[in-house]
């Protein structure tokens, strides 16, 4: 006869009894096949007989690994009287010797001799789930609430794995004589219409199945369809999948007719996802008063997270009034980075420099004019056109429109054209802008330019789209596939360093971020995002500058493909991390965590986000207080750019628009700055610098400097062994409420949500890809 050592309540000697008087009649369905009570209970006696020969005893651990197959019910009873601890994973934490049980170690059961039915052992087994350890009463008292929950029933449906919650709903069901039908839960996942047909054709009164797949099941167009008219009762793992909402809730009982109880696997085991919030609750308080003690923390909140872990999100504490030297450090580094970059420039040529630059716009602007005359526009100083005429000659895609309603208008400012009305003519001579003018001219400024930028790359890539402008315009050729030919990064890498003013904002980024990365405070490397890193100009220059300091640099762009060159680049610097990020989008959509950065820098690729007032706070939101942007960007009308990269750039919806540009104004710019709350703190070129006249800027603003500086390795520290386990703390602007002022915890877990996708990422190192 079989005993277990624990009398009174449940039992593994119940589930037996449960398979006895099951007999000859179906115990479990799954797959198409059929057990009967005695063919599971022999089926245990076997997995008991193997276990042991395979060293299976008291205390040991098992872990499953076989997916989710009828054997795993078995091989749990087997366990269970062997007194040994199942694991529904591979392995578990406590650190024993573990004994895996894979799919090829299922096909022994058959082959192996059950064990007598007599089977004493004194041991009490356990269940590990997840990070969770149950202890046999604990399991026990999990699997009696879900026979309560479940009854009374006469055939029960099974949709979750039965190494875990699947089969606690199996057992609690046998123990009380009932059959279960099983459906796999891979399958389930994979086609939620399948799991409503399993359902009509089961016609259970009672079925157990995640939350994650009844939300599926209940908004799949064939949900009205199916006849679940026996369905009474559904038990709810919100473990998989999270509570679920009232609207949800009343929709199951709308549309299935049947109601729900929910469980959710605790320190307790199995309880109610009532009772395991309101706990939780409690000791989230207790929490969030601990994190508030700190005197850096103004306010915090703390909800459950992955297993047994908490999320931690405390709002930084506001300055003294009197902290007038807070960023006095930061006045410090900005001098003496100003003084070592002009020292670096000191014997160069600017003013041939800039005159080779100013050049290369009045080239292009004759380009414009001779791509137009080549569309039979503009051809003598008679023609006269309105812009729909221009727009019709040109054949203007109208994507493009915008920006040649720019050119006309940049034309006539700079006294190409002229404007009599509606009509627009030539205002200088038709040999100014013939083909034969146009080749001289490209041909000077690329001597002019090698002389100065000591290469031709630049050129090289405007006279390229200067020779196919009409094809541009009319759409025909894609601006990208001049900038990148055959895949080739070379052009791109050329517009980005080699102009005078390219090197000059690199060398500003590079002086002042390195001086601000060597004396930065704290017990952890400066964290350090570059957005819209392309090419790497700016990396490549700022990196070398960054040797022995410890640093953690997060190289992105929009584009994988970009991360993938710069990869072998850059495998010199193990600091360097790749990942994207899209300055069109909030960084907590993309999993990005707010005060997470130091410093910030971008360079030059603000001009292609489609609101930039938008863009730049979501990068202040990302830097911590006192934190750096550093930013270069252009803020006037570069007029070889409208001849060119213009055509990829999106319309813009902030003040360009309204000004009809290409790029935000210096007015402009800082008022984006000033409305994001950034704080000012540079702008390079000085206004008496012969640099400034290009309208190439480079701004370094800081982040929150009315907060004091908080970190979440310092709350970490501050908490030490007071909470059992924090599995993320967060820095935030403000705690979010609900429109009636209370804590929002909804936001609050879709916040820890995506930070836990941004975690699971694989975002390799620089070495990792060489």
């Amino acid at each position: 006869m079989l005993t277990t050592t624990r009398r009174g309540a449940m039992t593994v000697r119940q589930i037996i009894d449960g398979l006895e008087r099951l007999g000859s009649r179906a115990a479990l369905v799954s797959s198409g096949r059929e057990w009967t009570g005695a063919q599971v209970l022999d089926w245990t006696y076997r997995a008991v007989a193997s276990l042991r020969q395979r060293g299976a005893v008291a205390g040991r651990s098992l872990g499953w690994s076989a997916g989710d197959v009828p054997q795993a019910l078995p091989i749990r009873l087997a366990a269970m009287l062997l007194g040994a601890r199942f694991s529904d994973e591979p392995s578990t934490s406590d650190g024993g010797d573990v004994l895996t049980i894979t799919d090829a170690d299922l096909p022994v059961l058959d082959g192996v001799s059950a064990c007598e039915a007599r089977f004493v052992d004194d041991a009490p087994f356990s269940v590990a789930r997840g990070s969770l350890v149950w202890s046999a009463a604990v399991f026990w008292d999990s699997v009696a609430a879900m026979r309560d929950a479940l009854a009374p029933s006469a055939r029960t449906a099974v949709l979750s794995p039965l190494c875990g919650f699947g089969g606690d709903a199996a057992f609690a069901s046998w123990s009380a004589g009932v059959p279960v039908l099983h459906h796999a839960a891979a399958a389930t996942a994979a086609s939620p219409a399948k799991a409503l047909a399993f359902l009509e054709r089961a016609a259970p009164d009672c079925a157990a199945m995640s939350a994650t797949l009844l939300r599926s099941l209940v908004a799949h167009p064939a949900a009205a369809l199916v006849d679940l008219g026996s369905l009474r009762r559904i038990v709810v793992d919100a473990g998989v999948g999270g509570a679920l909402s009232a609207e949800t809730s009343a929709a199951v009982r709308r549309v299935f007719g049947a109601e729900l109880a929910d469980r959710i696997a605790s320190e307790a085991g199995l309880v109610s996802v009532e009772r395991e919030l309101r706990r939780a609750e409690q000791e989230g308080a207790r929490i969030a008063e601990l994190v508030t003690s700190d005197p850096g923390v103004e306010a915090a909140a703390v909800i459950p997270s992955d297993g047994d872990g908490w999320a931690v999100f405390a709002v930084p504490a506001k300055r003294a009034r009197d902290d007038a030297d807070a960023d006095a450090s930061g006045q410090r580094l900005i001098s003496e980075a100003t003084a070592a970059l002009d020292a670096e420039f000191a014997g160069t040529d600017l003013n041939r420099a800039i005159a080779a630059v100013e050049r290369l716009g009045q080239t292009a602007l004759l380009s414009m004019l001779n791509a137009l005359s080549r569309s039979g526009l503009f051809t003598d100083a008679a023609a006269a056109h309105t812009v729909d005429e221009v727009f019709a000659r040109a054949r203007v895609a109208a994507a493009h429109r915008p920006l040649i309603r720019r050119w006309l208008r940049v034309l006539t400012e700079q006294k190409l054209l002229r404007r009599d009305g509606d009509l627009l003519s030539a205002a200088r001579p038709v040999g100014d802008y013939s083909d034969a003018a146009l080749a001289r001219a490209w041909e000077d400024l690329r001597g002019e330019w090698l002389a100065t930028a000591f290469a031709t790359g630049t050129i090289d890539y405007a006279l390229r789209n200067a020779e196919r402008l009409p094809d541009l315009i009319s759409g025909a050729v894609r601006a990208v596939h001049l900038l990148f030919p055959e895949g080739r990064t070379d052009l791109a890498r050329a517009l980005y360093r080699e102009s005078i003013a390219a090197r000059y904002q690199h060398r500003a980024v590079s002086n002042l971020v390195s001086r601000i990365a060597k004396e930065w405070p704290g017990q952890r490397p400066i964290r350090l995002l570059e957005v819209g890193a392309g090419t790497g100009a700016t990396s490549e220059s700022l990196l070398p500058e960054l040797s022995g300091v410890d640093v953690d640099y997060l190289y992105t762009d929009v584009s994988r493909y970009f991360l993938d060159q710069a990869a072998p680049r850059l495998a010199g610097h193990p600091a360097v991390r790749f990942g994207l990020y899209d300055i069109n989008v909030a960084p907590r959509e993309q999993g990005f965590a707010p005060n997470s950065f130091d410093v910030i820098i971008g360079g030059g690729v603000l001009n292609a986000a489609r609101n930039t007032d938008a863009s730049v706070r979501w990068l202040n939101e990302l830097l911590g207080p006192g934190g750096w942007l550093v930013l270069t960007e252009p803020t006037v009308e570069e007029f070889w750019v409208m001849a060119s990269q213009a055509f990829m750039l999106d319309d813009a919806s902030d003040g360009r628009a309204e000004t009809e540009s290409t790029f935000l104004s210096l007015p402009q710019w800082n008022a984006v700055l000033d409305g994001a709350g950034l704080q000012r703190v540079l702008g390079l070129p000085g206004a008496d610098h012969p640099l400034q006249r290009l309208g190439h800027r480079v701004f370094a603003a800081r982040a929150k400097m009315e907060r004091m500086p908080l970190t979440s390795e310092r709350l970490s520290q501050h908490l030490g062994k007071s909470v059992g386990a924090v599995a993320r703390i967060e820095i935030v602007d403000e705690l979010p409420l609900t429109d009636g002022g209370t804590l929002d915890r909804e936001r609050l877990r879709d916040w820890a949500a995506r930070r836990r996708r941004l975690d699971s990422r694989s975002l390799p190192t620089a070495a990792s890809q060489a």
